[in-house]
């Protein structure tokens, strides 16, 4: 039983790259977004300290100083806000005999005010949620017999004063760098999707040589992505060229073979002797042994971009084939393959697989052979294939079943009546790092079934 382990889908570079943009646009636009928030808070506060030190003028233009030091103050100097209880602007006059408090803070917990020297002005922010601001500015009153009256004005701001202003202003400023980041995002994709279209046209290009429509990357790309067409190319030719040198190598030294080979056969004496049978079982072992054993090298040499080839039509040259050789046998031969099925590999590796397979199911079933095709990682640019051929003869003993499935073991070492066809199936198999199982069949017999991986 094989283990699949579970792969992580690779992210494509267009969404890291948006994912990142977002990323970085949030970051800067709220940095920005808080800096001007803060900034603006700042500006609303210096406002405030403004209107305040205006009050306290106005306050002062509205007191009266007696004789003997009383303070008379009009009930609303100045602002009339000075004389709604609650209002939120608060205002305090501290004489030397007696205290003023606008009628304002009527019911209103205020913080204790200390008097300060004349010429000294004070501008405090609001400590917390339930402190205030507060500004404070002492100056001296001349009475009427010259003396000089201290007095410290005191104006008290609730910080809920500003928020109206700093609501609004907030709500401007996230919905403008909303819309902001909005557009920019929208910009950046599309510099995106313009600036990354080199590499679809070449992912399109490389797909095209996997499914067999494109031999070569051809035209002309961004300077970033030529060093990558030309290696590619130079591989793809290199490759191609290995294997014709690789194979014309193979049809050489079996070509060099054959004439020695004919030499020894009719160097031998003519009278039939039993060494003269030996030398020539030999001699014909010999040249059963070359030609498998240079079908199981050529098997070994397919090329990773490989064409495109369609399964059924070789399936069924096969099958006409063998319907010709078992005619008399009475062979019925069932062909279920998916539409439009094909193998990325080399077409003589599919015809001796399912020749093979086919062969062997003819030759020990009882005259019924189904042969099913379809896809495995069909998401995959080039999928695999999986082949069953199954019989209704006798069927192949589980003993049997772990004998046949061993690598490396030569064919003359194997099971009777199953001999060099399985074996050339087990190198194919092994070339493309696919899979061989053996199992019963529904129909009484034997199941052979293959994974081809191709990617």
């Amino acid at each position: 039983m094989t283990i699949k382990k579970n792969q992580q889908r690779p992210v494509s570079l267009r969404l890291r790259l948006i994912v990142l943009a977002v990323l970085l646009l949030t970051v800067s636009l709220g940095l920005v977004g808080f800096a001007l928030d803060a900034a603006f808070h700042k500006s609303a506060e210096a406002g405030l300290h403004a209107r305040m030190e205006s009050l306290v003028y106005l306050v002062l233009a509205a007191t009266e100083v007696a004789a003997d030091g009383s303070l008379e103050i009009e009930d609303e100097p100045g602002d009339p806000r000075l004389g709604q209880p609650g209002s939120g602007i608060y205002a305090i006059v501290q004489g030397e005999k007696g205290e003023w408090t606008s009628s304002s803070s009527l019911g209103v917990n205020l913080p204790e005010s200390v008097r300060t020297r004349t010429g000294v002005s004070s501008f405090i922010v609001a400590p917390g949620e339930i402190g205030f601001y507060s500004y404070q500015y002492g100056v001296s009153w001349e009475l009427a017999d010259g003396r000089m009256s201290p007095l410290t004005v005191t104006i008290f701001v609730d910080p809920r004063e500003l928020q109206p202003e700093l609501q609004e202003f907030r709500t401007g400023l996230w919905r403008s760098l909303g819309m902001a980041g909005f557009i920019l995002i929208l910009a950046q994709m599309v510099l995106l999707a313009l600036g990354l279209r080199p590499l679809g046209r070449i992912t399109e290009d490389i797909s095209g040589i996997e499914s067999g429509e494109l031999r070569r990357l051809e035209g002309n790309y961004p300077k970033e992505l030529e060093a990558l067409r030309r290696n590619l190319n130079h591989l793809l030719d290199t490759e191609e060229a290995n294997q014709i040198r690789y194979r014309n190598a193979l049809d050489s030294l079996a070509h060099s073979l054959k004439t020695p080979l004919s030499v020894i056969r009719s160097s031998l004496p003519s009278e039939s002797t039993a060494k003269t049978a030996a030398i020539k079982d030999a001699v014909t072992d010999m040249q059963k042994l070359i030609a498998t054993r240079l079908q199981r090298a050529a098997a070994s040499t397919r090329r990773s971009m490989a064409q495109a080839v369609e399964v059924e039509s070789q399936v069924e040259r096969l099958v006409q084939s063998l319907s010709r050789i078992y005619s008399q046998e009475l062979i019925n031969i069932d062909v279920m393959i998916e539409p439009d099925l094909a193998f990325y590999g080399e077409q003589r590796d599919l015809l001796e697989l399912v020749g093979n397979l086919l062969d062997n199911a003819c030759k020990y079933g009882d005259g019924q052979v189904r042969l099913t095709a379809g896809l495995i990682d069909p998401e995959q640019a080039r999928a695999g294939i999986n082949l069953q051929v199954e019989d209704n003869g006798p069927g192949i003993a589980d003993d049997q079943r772990q004998q046949l499935l061993r690598r490396g073991v030569r064919g003359d070492e194997r099971v009777e009546g199953h001999g060099l066809g399985l074996a050339i199936v087990l190198e194919i198999v092994s070339a493309y790092n696919g899979e061989i199982t053996i199992k019963p069949s529904d129909l009484g017999g034997a199941c052979v079934s293959v994974s081809l991986k191709t990617h």
